[in-house]
């Protein structure tokens, strides 16, 4: 029994599923505001960040987990009037930020003075988390009309979220809300299947069967009674296999995935691309969903489909028309015989199955791991690797032999696969680790038993080319 799918790959089904959120250049939105939604009620999409210029920040020190002292500095914090919350600024070498709705400047050099050397900067805000708060509570009781409200500091406004977007609702939230810190956010209705029941049919289709069974991200073939049968067991389908009629016909399953929360999806088309050679299912959800749970469960959709509708040989069966599928969880079939030919059976070896890439579940450029423990990355080496990439919201560098443009150890050289990619084994150290000597925090990097040190930079890798 292979694992369930990753929580990114059931999250991506997710956004791909559930429709996209609005924005204010959707039909029926607000013009996008210039820095703070107490002007109107915008769009959640169009709100920005809180401004914080850059140059509040210095190079040292680096945060990578969770060393920085948070509780410390909201202890400190709270015994001032204007302060409002405190949250970890990752795009900034995850130093804190204390916000004040008062007094901020004073507040700053009281910081500098109390934790010297600290990461941490005070500014001023435009709302009170009271404020924020009751805003919320006022949201949170409008069931009707609101699917859910969370509060965004970072933003500094309440998320009123309304499912797909409806102009009678944005109206009416304009109306209660107006000028007061909240956003709305919406799924594009263009994004959103249309309602309705599990097809039974379509061009060239036919559905044999579907039942919450099976293994997800599964495909499978089969173009005879022998082989059907068998693969009805495998998809995990109940009772005796339906009749199909395999000189015209053959026989596909659908191993597709659902979260236990959202269990409503359903089987559209089963989409055949001839330039690609792929035949793929049209999966969605049949009601839209705001939030679903990452668990992976399968829901197995078997159909037959007519032999003069496959594509020329060697033809792949997968979930999704992405390739390679999405969230590198999908298995692929891939099918050498050609059985656009009436009646023909593939003979063995000729239907083959293609697992996920085994580099399925490592961590990328971009990704976060718990300090202080080992962990498996990607890494690519294509440009060399004096850059690992950045981990925990840092870039890693380390020191080259000079003129080595395409830097990557004599021992790392035979564990890059034939696309540049590397699998190493990285353990970040945070600066105050008792390991590190330096005061820096650091990542080391192991791969065919040799280990290289690399650093945390403010500075990025140059493009590779």
């Amino acid at each position: 029994m292979r694992k369930p799918g990753s929580l990114f790959a059931v999250v991506g089904l997710a956004a791909a599923l559930f429709g996209t959120p609005v924005s204010a250049q959707s039909p029926g939105a607000s013009p996008a505001p210039s820095s703070s939604p107490s002007a109107g009620v915008p769009f959640c999409s169009d709100v920005p960040k809180i401004d914080i210029p850059a140059d509040r920040f210095r190079d040292t020190p680096v945060y990578i987990g969770n060393e920085l002292p948070t509780d410390a500095l909201r202890r400190w914090a709270r015994q001032y009037p204007g302060y409002q919350d405190i949250w970890i600024d990752r795009d900034h070498l995850g130093w804190v930020v204390l916000a004040f709705s008062k007094d901020a400047d004073a507040r700053q050099a009281d910081l500098e003075r109390e934790f010297p050397g600290v990461g941490a900067i005070a500014i001023k805000v435009a709302w009170t988390r009271k404020d924020l708060d009751s805003l919320q509570q006022r949201g949170s009781v409008m069931s009707g009309l609101v699917a859910f409200v969370a509060t965004d500091i970072v933003k500094g406004v309440v998320i009123l979220g309304i499912g797909v977007l409806d102009a009678d609702k944005v109206a009416e939230i304009r109306r209660e809300f107006a000028g007061r810190r909240v956003c709305i956010d919406a799924i594009d209705p263009a994004t959103v299947p249309a309602p309705g029941p599990q097809p039974q049919a379509g061009v060239g289709w036919r559905l044999l069967g579907e039942e919450k069974v099976g293994e997800p991200y599964r495909t499978g073939i089969a173009a005879d009674r022998p082989s059907f049968e068998t693969l009805w067991q495998q998809a995990g389908m109940s009772g005796r296999p339906p009749v199909v009629d395999f000189q015209q016909e053959v026989a596909i399953w659908f191993g597709a995935v659902y979260g236990s929360s959202c269990p409503g999806i359903r089987l559209d088309d089963v989409v055949v691309d001839a330039e690609a050679a792929l035949v793929h299912a049209l999966i969605v959800q049949a009601e839209p969903q705001v939030f679903c749970t990452a668990d992976a469960n399968g829901h197995a959709y078997v159909v037959a489909l007519d032999r003069d509708r496959l594509p020329a040989p060697p033809v792949r069966l997968q979930l999704q028309a992405e390739d390679p599928p999405m969230g590198a969880t999908e298995e692929i079939t891939l099918v050498a015989a050609d059985l656009r030919v009436p009646g023909s059976v593939p003979v063995p070896n000729e239907v083959k199955t293609i697992e996920p890439p085994q580099d399925h579940g490592l961590v990328r450029s971009g990704g976060i791991i718990e300090t202080g423990f080992p962990d498996q990355v990607l890494v690519d080496a294509r440009c060399g690797v004096e850059w690992l990439g950045r981990l925990n919201g840092v870039w890693w560098r380390t020191e080259v032999p000079a003129g080595r443009a395409a830097f990557v150890p004599a021992a790392w050289q035979p564990a890059v696969d034939a696309d540049g990619m590397l699998e190493v084994t990285v353990l970040l150290r945070t600066a105050d680790d008792p390991a590190v000597t330096d005061g820096q925090p650091r990542a080391e990097v192991t791969a065919n038993g040799e280990t290289v040190i690399y650093h945390a930079t403010t500075e990025p890798p140059p493009a590779c080319p």
